[in-house]
């Protein structure tokens, strides 16, 4: 009597099991090598296109899945996904521009470091700009994207308080809100100024 092999989303590997793919974001040269098993297994269980696009984020860290996630075409259309996947990847760009992996690395840098001054603010900018800008512009991430990736890894602290001051502003804004980068600038160079003042956030 044979055992017919399971098929489907549910004959694929569990996520860090001994057949699973692996995809290091510290090594992005393995990319497409990460791709082509994931494919291979895929291929093997008949996957949908649309499961494939569902299935691919499985299979790599926390931080990852969230962009992946994030790009267009997730959910509907695995060629298109690789593609932007590949590309956000890859040094595409004109000469030697930054890639989303490095914007990841950027950010979650600054999380662990601190931003105490407007210097220090507009650093951070300066440094996020020259990555951020060149992805936007060749449709690796649209300006939404763009806006959540500068919000959300300022530290939390200052968010609160650019919030805070935004609220106070426009009384249109909201505290759930993620605003432009704009005005979030604007926002932080006056709480800075004003915690420095009071040598302090209160």
């Amino acid at each position: 009597m044979s055992i017919s092999m399971a098929t489907g989303v549910l004959g694929m590997p569990a996520p860090r099991s001994r057949h699973a793919p692996e995809f290091d974001l510290q090594n992005p040269e393995e990319l497409k090598k990460f791709l082509e098993e994931f494919e291979k297994l895929a291929e093997r269980h008949g996957l949908m296109t649309k499961e494939k696009t569902k299935m691919v984020v499985k299979y790599v860290d926390k931080e990852t899945k969230k962009f992946w996630k994030r790009l267009e075409r997730y959910r509907d259309d695995y060629i298109m996904l690789k593609r932007k996947i590949i590309g956000a990847y890859s040094k595409t760009l004109l000469e030697d521009k930054l890639t989303v992996a490095e914007l990841v690395k950027l950010v979650k840098k600054s999380v662990k470091g601190s931003i105490e001054d407007e210097k220090d603010l507009d650093t951070y900018y300066r440094k996020f700009w020259i990555v951020a800008t060149d992805l936007v512009e060749a449709d690796f991430i649209n300006k939404k994207q763009h806006d959540e990736y500068f919000w959300k890894k300022l530290p939390r602290e200052l968010r609160y308080a650019i919030s805070n001051h935004l609220e106070a502003q426009d009384s249109d804004f909201e505290s759930d809100q993620v605003p432009e980068v704009e005005k979030v600038m604007e926002a932080g160079h006056f709480v800075l100024r004003k915690a420095l003042a009071r040598e302090g956030w209160g």
